[in-house]
């Protein structure tokens, strides 16, 4: 029975979350060409300072409830009881600091005028003093949207612990349904950038009404106590912070970057570079989801089975760089055509960045699915410390190449960090698993610089811009991800050819 529910809900959060990933690509489409990509620099700017400062993001709370059973009504005080109570305290935190932000960004532009940095850097950091004002108020209100989204944490935690995917997923799209149409109507009126911030505040309270409706209706009683469980609260806090330091070292690596170039480069700066850095996550979104769901409850079975878990890990490096690869290959060559045809004109500036990001697409899943190996083998710390390497590399690394060649340079140190990532990641699975790394990754790399190189020289032969603007979008990616799969075909056909009959047997045998 369980089994049987574990499966029919991964299939319902995979058709939800790809269902979830269009309708965001059709509001960013929408709002892209409503907004001004300063709008979006500086909502991301304050992302940045909100999730520095999100204290309730950090404890995982979520984890400590989902892993102790059963699930009793002091149990969901508890969890209840802290995700509103570290809510508030991020709220009253943001309270107290923000005002201080345009005087940080005051002494900041002082001291770098000592130093040999270009004017732009200078100008850049203004977004926290004079220039943008609203900085602190746009914090406030994301601090206060996360306060009624906890709210709803426990009911929606609640749901997926029982294995009740169907409504949570169904609030969770109607929630981003909702939210996009209010988000498109406050930008029509003319919020700019208050419409981005609104449609945090609407998906928050959809989600908290939406989460509680759900649970309500299964019959579950909701007797809270008036006191939280002393004894229980202290376990739920302890379980969680084992996770604080990994989950602050994701913050730095997905968050520092937009920081670096918002406060460096300028707001216009940074809605470019955030721009390009959602599209390049479009493949990993399309191949993480498929891959992530199975692969840690795999591994997990085959812990003790070193034979067969080193064929299932090489199996999903497989699946991961043939899908991804191809999709990342056909948006590089595409880019400025496929961002003039999706946002138009005004975001040509986002294509370089984009091309540069676009490895992201490939590594990001890559080690998604070696962090999930290394968890299934009861060795989470090993991720922590991958995560940690790579947010101090992003750091030592991001921020002299930032200053240099502003948000190009924050965007080859992303590239730069994750090639750490990788690396790191690898040494350690080399520890438990027997692989093949050359082989595994000798032909897809090969392929892909192949391709490249056929595709470019192609062009210099054949005028493909004289082409209509989709033609061209659908000539330029299609070309390249065919040279891609022809040339790996070339590689690996033997490989290819088992692993695709071994792949379809398990799909005729179920």
């Amino acid at each position: 029975m369980i089994a049987q529910r574990a499966v029919r809900g991964t299939a319902i959060i995979l058709a939800s979350s790809y269902t979830n990933m269009a309708l965001g690509i059709v509001y960013g489409i929408v709002m892209a060409r409503l907004l001004a990509p300063a709008h979006f620099g500086l909502f991301a700017l304050a992302m940045f300072f909100f999730g520095l400062l999100d204290v309730r993001g950090k404890l995982g709370l979520d984890y400590a409830f989902v892993h102790r059973q059963p699930t009793t009504p002091e149990l969901l005080a508890a969890h209840w009881g802290l995700q509103a109570g570290a809510a508030l305290m991020t709220l009253l935190i943001a309270g107290l600091v923000m005002p201080f932000a345009p005087y940080l960004g005051e002494a900041v532009q002082a001291a770098l005028r000592l130093l040999p940095v270009p004017a732009s850097v200078l100008t850049g950091f203004s977004v926290m003093s004079g220039e943008a004002a609203p900085l602190g108020p746009i914090v406030l209100a994301l601090a206060g949207s996360m306060l009624i989204e906890a709210v709803g944490a426990t009911a929606r935690a609640a749901l997926e612990k029982e294995l009740v995917f169907a409504r949570s997923t169904l609030v969770v799209t109607s929630a981003l349904f909702f939210s996009y149409l209010a988000a498109v109507g406050l930008a029509l009126a003319g919020f700019t950038y208050w419409a981005l911030v609104g449609q945090v505040a609407v998906n928050a309270l959809c989600g908290t009404i939406g989460f509680w409706w759900a649970y309500l209706h299964l019959g579950r009683p909701v007797p809270f106590p008036l006191r939280m469980d002393s004894a229980l609260t202290r376990w739920m806090l302890r379980f969680g912070l084992t996770m604080t330091l990994g989950s602050f070292a994701a913050f730095i690596l997905f968050q520092f970057d937009n920081f670096l170039v918002g406060a460096f480069a300028g707001t216009a700066a940074l809605g470019y570079y955030a721009q390009a850095y959602k599209v390049a996550q479009w493949p990993t979104g399309l191949v993480t989801h498929v891959i992530a769901r199975a692969s840690l409850p795999t591994y997990a079975q085959l812990q003790t089975d070193t034979p067969r878990l080193s064929k299932a890990f090489e199996m999903s490096l497989w699946l991961i760089l043939t899908a991804a690869t191809p999709l990342a290959l056909a948006i590089f060559a595409s880019a400025p055509d496929f961002l003039r045809l999706l946002y138009g004109d005004v975001w040509l500036p986002a294509a370089p960045l984009l091309r540069f990001l676009i490895g992201y697409s490939v590594l990001r899943p890559l080690l998604d699915d070696t962090g999930a190996l290394l968890t299934a083998l009861g060795r989470p710390r090993r991720v922590t410390t991958i995560l940690a390497a790579q947010a101090a590399a992003l750091i030592l690394v991001a921020t002299p190449l930032t200053l240099v060649w502003g948000a190009t340079g924050t965007a080859i140190a992303v590239g730069i960090t994750f090639v750490i990532g990788i690396a790191l990641a690898y040494y350690y699975v080399n520890q438990v698993l027997t692989l093949d790394m050359r082989w595994i990754f000798g032909p897809p790399l090969a392929a892909a610089l192949g391709s490249l190189v056929l595709y470019f020289s192609m062009t210099r032969l054949v005028d493909l811009n004289v082409l209509p603007l989709l033609v061209r979008v659908l000539v330029k990616g299609g070309f390249v991800a065919a040279l891609f799969l022809a040339i790996l075909m070339l590689l690996q056909h033997r490989t290819m050819f088992d692993r695709l009959r071994y792949l379809r047997r398990l799909l005729i045998n179920r």
